[in-house]
């Protein structure tokens, strides 16, 4: 059951954010969700190399310029972000506005500001499902770190 935490991201969601530990996440996916234009959910999945907190009302994203995912928030300005992941889920929705159609550090991608308007976090009931949780999220795997990680990151940051 999703209950709603407010509109800035939790400390440790915030932290889970803040790329201080890619190691830790580097095989874990963010999916997001824009809204297409026959309003159909339109899913994606992001790494942590595209995904920083600014702060705890800000998130910055590195979304391929050209694809579906940013035509649609260039359009109408709404994702919902969900960070799934051993005991959390955390579901963040807000507006995004683009910063730089094109990135220094990475120039197939766009520079995008997801503004915190609310976020939820989704648990099993108790009363009606006792010890259940949340047991991984959806991962990937990735030959090598990319070689500018860390470039895209700071960037996101500036």
């Amino acid at each position: 059951m999703s209950k709603i935490l407010g509109n800035k991201l939790p400390a440790d969601l915030l932290e889970r954010l803040a790329g201080k530990n890619l190691q830790a996440v580097a095989e874990k996916a963010i999916m997001v969700c824009s809204v297409d234009s026959n309003s159909w959910p339109h899913p994606a999945i992001l790494s942590y190399f595209e995904v920083i907190a600014k702060d705890e009302s800000n998130v910055r994203l590195a979304i391929y310029k050209d694809s579906a995912t940013v035509a649609n928030l260039l359009r109408n300005g709404k994702l919902t972000m969900q960070i799934v992941d051993q005991r959390i889920a955390y579901y963040v929705k807000g507006s995004v506005r683009e910063l730089a159609h094109g990135m220094k550090s990475s120039p197939p991608n766009a520079k995008l500001n997801l503004r915190v308007e609310q976020v939820l976090a989704d648990t099993a009931d108790e009363e009606f499902e006792p010890g259940a949780y949340v047991t991984g999220g959806v991962t990937y795997t990735r030959p090598a770190k990319p070689a500018n990680a860390w470039e895209v990151l700071k960037e996101l940051l500036a």
